[in-house]
């Protein structure tokens, strides 16, 4: 008797980790019956930083000419373990490709990059299983897909300047621009997880943006002016009709700090816009049946104020880049028409601290994010829904590197969801992921 639909069905939501690992064991046995001569680069499988990129390979020859091609497959296998939501678990993953092609290297002119980004995902998450939490549990499954989306393009131009000005301009992947910092940055595809520490939600940053940056690198410190348009731009009219609806300015300062000779930074970033929303007060006019329904009115001009930090409190002798230590951040707006107060999250991880395994990277951090008045007071008297607490969490990682391109992690949160009628979740999960 053949498979079933439900056994077919059941295969396609397991991690490919076979797979993965059976073309690992054909790369190490050719890798092996290759010896290099003398006056060849000797490539060892288990150092390089991605699967395709030794000497002389695809990559390297692809740099030659000024293309730059990252490719990586990141997979997630993730589940509520208690709390009300669905107790089965979830399989999908999410396939990133980065092109940045350098125009001096292609007899253009310098200082000059394109960057396009594609990302996918597809399968199942644990962001739908009803546990009640405001916030995604996982970043990565969750953006694009809450625009309507399983796929999106981002592409930035960017133009270095002599003394450290740098002007971009484009559709900008702010959960990219957000993975940057040494060690909390990551994407939820290195790092943390859930939103709340892989892209904190300020309510004045839609994930995907049109707009243009001017960064300005001095001695003291690095100044930035964001301008770009409030709207999410997986809309197809933002692309038509920019800034139809208002532009928003961010102005953002960091300073970096050396604490006993250990590296950090500090940063203040202040966002204004003068797009209009939904005035807070009035979001019970919208649960009312359509009949009976005023227009809402509409609330122009909000702010937004944040403070981040990252102290490292160990280096690597070998390398400074890598080590350990704090970080942390804490943001207030006005609460309408922006949904938020404010949030808070501290926390510490970096490379890891166990003797042999630098490349290893571990993280365990603390949440709590303010929900605005205006839509706890509609919660509480229009839905019945009790509010009297925040949304909060903790959420601990541990990502094992195998190899520099083949990394598996463990995951855990435990989130205390924003109704009160919602009871605690813990939810666990795998992260393996792949650098091509």
């Amino acid at each position: 008797m053949g498979p079933t639909m439900n056994d077919m069905i059941c295969f396609r939501r397991r991690p490919v980790f076979l797979a993965l690992l059976l073309l690992l064991g054909l790369l190490w046995t050719e890798v092996s019956a290759q010896e290099p001569s003398q006056n060849e680069p000797i490539d060892d499988l288990f150092t390089r930083p991605a699967l395709l990129d030794w000497p002389g390979g695809p990559k390297e020859m692809l740099k030659e000419f000024g293309i730059g091609l990252d490719l990586s497959l990141t997979q997630f296998y993730q589940g509520v373990t208690s709390g009300d939501a669905d107790k089965t678990w979830q399989y999908g993953g999410k396939i990133d490709a980065i092109a940045t092609i350098d125009a001096h290297k292609l007899h253009l002119w310098r200082g000059l990059t394109v960057k396009i980004h594609q990302e996918g995902i597809y399968g199942d998450d644990a962001n739908a299983q009803g546990a009640g939490t405001t916030l995604p549990e996982n970043t990565a499954m969750a953006i694009p897909k809450l625009g309507g989306r399983d796929f999106e393009t981002s592409i930035v131009v960017n133009q270095q300047f002599d003394r450290g000005f740098t002007v971009s301009l484009g559709k900008f992947n702010m959960i990219e621009t957000a993975s940057r910092t040494p060690l909390l940055g990551g994407g939820g595809v290195d790092t943390f997880m859930n939103t709340a520490f892989a892209a904190p939600i300020t309510g004045v940053t839609p994930p995907y943006l049109i707009g243009g940056l001017l960064s300005v690198r001095t001695e003291p410190a690095t100044f930035g002016l964001f301008i770009y348009d409030p709207r999410n731009a997986q809309d197809s009219d933002v692309l038509k009709s920019p800034f139809d609806d208002g532009v928003t300015f961010s102005l953002s300062t960091s300073v970096p700090i050396q604490i006993f000779g250990r590296r950090g930074f500090q940063n203040v970033r202040g966002v204004y816009s003068t797009q209009e929303g939904i005035d807070l007060r009035d979001v019970p006019q919208l649960l009312l049946p359509p009949e009976l329904r005023n227009e809402p009115r509409k609330k122009s001009r909000y702010w937004y104020f944040s403070y981040a930090f990252q102290q490292y409190l160990f280096h690597d002798e070998s390398d400074p880049s890598r080590g350990w230590g704090l970080f942390g951040e804490i943001g207030v707006s006005d609460g309408n028409p922006n949904p938020l107060n404010g949030h808070i999250f501290v926390g510490v991880g970096g490379n890891s601290f166990i003797p042999q395994r630098a490349e290893d990277r571990w993280g365990l951090g603390y949440f709590i994010y303010y929900l605005s008045d205006h839509l706890r007071d509609a919660a509480r008297e229009d839905l019945g829904i009790r509010s009297d607490k925040e949304e909060e969490g903790v959420e601990a990682f541990y990502n094992l590197a195998v190899t520099q391109w083949f990394r598996l992690t463990a995951d855990f949160q435990v989130i205390n969801p924003f109704p009160s009628d919602k009871d605690e979740a813990f939810l666990a999960g795998l992260r393996l992921q792949t650098k091509f």
